[in-house]
């Protein structure tokens, strides 16, 4: 499915590579494709998606954050915090290398919330 609409491109690639605003700013990786889905989805089903999916990936990445912290506490979890950011980058160049073939990308792993 092509997409020629630069903007709908621009508008899915925030809603992925926003999250990285997360490292920086706690819950920045939920807050950016939240504000993308609410404000553009009902412009583009594109945008929407991909909002979307950005969106349900952050959050259940964000519990796995919660369960490796929790985790650390009891002596097991270091390794998840080391290994879930590392992993999360590699998902969000993912998405952001389909958004650019102007295809739909789909995080494993990830728990449907949206």
């Amino acid at each position: 499915m092509e997409h020629t609409a630069i903007n709908e491109k621009q508008w899915a690639l925030i809603a992925h590579l926003g999250t990285l605003v997360g490292y920086v700013v706690p819950f920045g990786n939920i807050i950016v494709p939240l504000v993308v889905y609410v404000s553009k989805k009902d412009e583009s089903e594109f945008i929407r998606e991909h909002a979307r999916e950005s969106l349900n990936f952050q959050i259940t990445f964000t519990i796995l954050i919660v369960f490796a912290i929790i985790t650390v506490i009891l002596m097991v979890g270091l390794l998840f915090l080391v290994l879930l950011p590392i992993v999360n980058l590699i998902f969000v160049i993912l998405a952001a290398l389909a958004i650019d073939k102007g295809e739909f990308y789909k995080y494993p792993l990830t728990i449907s919330f949206i």
